[in-house]
């Protein structure tokens, strides 16, 4: 589970690589956004999804959360779960479904979340 904390630097990076130009050193605040970004895409993601499978990407939730704990603290696994709070609570947006399903399928894979 030590590939966690690359990965996720990795993912932060990239959503804060869309936000600022030129791309800088890995930074605190950068990391807080990519968690938050990734929070939110992931509770639009488990909102598209049909009534049926919610339960399972719940449990992936849940799992994510828990190696975010084990491999960056508490402080980015509340950042994360907060986010996907707020991404859950909203009304879903269909015409993003695809691209927050994609995401968030690739979230699953590449943790294997899928257990």
């Amino acid at each position: 589970m030590r590939i966690l904390g690359p990965a996720l630097l990795g993912l932060a990076l990239a959503t804060a690589a869309q936000a600022q130009t030129p791309q800088g050193p890995i930074t605190a605040e950068g990391l807080d956004r990519g968690l938050s970004n990734l929070g939110l895409m992931a509770g639009h993601a488990v909102q598209c999804l049909a009534e049926a499978e919610q339960p399972r990407a719940q449990r992936a939730v849940l799992l994510f959360n828990s190696m975010l704990v084990a491999e960056l603290g508490s402080n980015a696994a509340f950042r994360f779960a907060s986010a996907f709070g707020a991404g859950s609570s909203h009304a879903v947006d269909r015409s993003f479904c695809e691209r927050s399903l994609a995401d968030w399928r690739k979230l699953v894979q590449d943790h294997a979340l899928d257990r």
